[in-house]
């Protein structure tokens, strides 16, 4: 896991910048213009601590996944396309999220995704 320390930061940087900055410029107010604001209150009230550790656990479980199967951006577009489904779309289909906060999080989650996935290939050569 230590030699893989690299990759593994380095993805994490990357998807915390891109989500990080897809959410708070683009989500949020998406959110905030259909009245869906989050009724709860956040497990980590900084938003940028709380993108690096979420960012942090997807770039693990990649890492895990990729050491098990290879194909980094591959296995990342699958996790992607499986988030999507299980929130985005679920959301949509029974009326927890409007459709402009769901799209704009489809592009923010596969840009994430694809970002660490591109990097950690990257690092790990």
């Amino acid at each position: 896991m230590l030699a893989r320390m690299k990759p593994i930061l380095g993805a994490t940087l990357v998807g915390t910048i891109i989500g990080h900055l897809g959410t708070t410029t683009l989500f949020y107010p998406a959110m905030d213009a259909v009245g869906s604001g989050s009724p709860f209150p956040p497990l980590i009230a900084n938003d940028l601590v709380a993108s690096f550790v979420y960012v942090l656990i997807v770039v693990l479980f990649l890492d895990w996944v990729v050491q098990k199967a290879g194909r980094p951006m591959f296995n990342a577009m699958v996790m992607a396309g499986s988030q999507i489904l299980i929130v985005d779309v679920n959301y949509v289909m029974i009326g927890r999220r409007a459709l402009q906060p769901a799209l704009i999080s489809v592009v923010i989650i596969l840009l994430l995704f694809a970002g660490a996935a591109f990097t950690y290939e990257k690092l790990s050569d």
